[in-house]
């Protein structure tokens, strides 16, 4: 099994791939925040222009700017199956829409104007003067692909044939109705002053995805002024553990890959609370004691490394010597989230824990400031290698 994470922007773009024997792969795809010219060379050259399984995580500028850009350019695409979560997507082929009034089609083009990053950056015109949503591309030549049905924590594996399993981990049902009561309620609030467009009605499904852009405009992240000093990633660690709010990402999918006796973990932009509780099922599934750590063969760090993701109190779970960071913000990777994963205590499983970054270059300049603690960490007993690589083969 193979993991490529390509950079994308400030977002995430992860393939999951197993060879076939015969040249060809299985492929799953999670989200995609510029489709550069890397990525469409993974989908044309490697993959034939053929997914398996693309995986939407959630809702965000930074996880499906390139998946509409990839669906608006690539109506060739064969996509066989689709998992992603839109709360007011039909699930029901015959159902009776209702057309929009005027008045809901005069505030829904007013909404666009909020997200102003939301127009895909293309190689082609695009002919329409209102670009479409993700839903909308999606039913546009992919409908038979979507299974609209929520993908939550249920305690089962999700068979992905070739590509072996998956078992969900974020989110619960819990998460999803908060973000849909607090998306209603937003809307009503600054819109509407009554409830919005209800399940089946004409752009429902997009409407979700313009509120959801909307309510994540805001920076969820903290200021991250990093010192070279060891001292400074010690005082990270000592540090009280912060809980991500953000109702979208409380309602990212994360899950675990499965493929013979490997295991990965894909938090997407998944929150630590949310998380905690999905392992546990996961240990009760596998019958696997609560109170034992999980080694797994990799974990792609929540969030891009987000201050609020990645808690001590989930870092008793889980563990890993291979620790993947996607994307980043202005603050992101943060020092605290970094130092809980290299002060957690070695075991027999892992003596010495890698970071790998999909970028050499970030705002924060982690990637440098970690490499020069590498020999201070040493002297502290505690082994560590960063790299920035792309791809990693299990």
């Amino acid at each position: 099994m193979k993991l490529l994470f390509p950079a994308s922007g400030n977002g995430d773009c992860i393939f999951c791939i197993a060879d076939k024997g015969d040249g060809t792969h299985f492929s799953m795809m999670i989200d995609c925040h510029r489709f550069t010219p890397d990525i469409k060379a993974i989908v044309t050259d490697l993959l034939h222009c053929h997914l398996d399984f693309l995986v939407v995580t959630h809702i965000d500028i930074d996880h499906i700017d390139g998946i509409c850009n990839m669906l608006n350019q690539m109506s060739e695409l064969k996509i066989d199956h689709i998992i992603y979560n839109n709360l007011f997507a039909d699930k029901t082929d015959n159902a009776q829409i209702e057309p929009l009034t005027d008045f809901e089609k005069e505030h829904l083009k007013r909404l666009k104007t909020f997200i102003p990053q939301w127009k895909p950056r293309t190689e082609h015109t695009i002919g329409a003067k209102e670009s479409l949503s993700l839903s909308s591309l999606i039913q546009k030549n992919w409908a038979d692909a979507w299974d609209k049905n929520l993908k939550l924590i249920n305690g089962e594996y999700i068979s992905l044939g070739g590509l072996g399993k998956i078992f969900i981990v974020s989110p619960t049902q819990t998460a999803i109705d908060e973000l849909n009561r607090h998306i209603l309620d937003e809307f009503a609030r600054k819109f509407y002053n009554k409830y919005p467009l209800e399940k089946g009605k004409e752009k429902g499904a997009e409407l979700f995805e313009l509120l959801s852009l909307l309510y994540n405009q805001r920076n969820m992240l903290i200021e991250n002024k990093i010192s070279t000093s060891t001292k400074t990633l010690k005082a990270e660690y000592e540090k009280r553990d912060r809980e991500d709010a953000s109702k979208t990402n409380r309602a990212s999918i994360a899950f675990v890959w499965e493929l013979g006796n490997k295991r990965i973990l894909l938090l997407g932009d998944a929150t630590s609370e949310i998380l905690v509780e999905g392992i546990r099922i996961y240990k009760k599934t596998n019958q696997i004691p609560l109170d034992e750590k999980i080694i797994f063969d990799a974990i792609k760090v929540s969030h891009h490394g987000s201050y609020a993701n990645l808690s001590k109190e989930l870092l008793k779970h889980i563990d890993s010597q291979n620790w993947i960071f996607c994307g980043s913000t202005s603050t992101a990777p943060h020092l605290h989230t970094i130092a809980n994963i290299v002060y957690q205590p070695v075991s027999d499983f892992i003596q010495k824990r890698k970071l790998f970054f999909n970028s050499r270059y970030y705002k924060n300049d982690i990637y440098n400031k970690m490499k020069t603690k590498v020999s201070m960490l040493k002297d502290e007993g505690i082994e560590i290698e960063v790299s920035q690589i792309n791809e990693i083969t299990l």
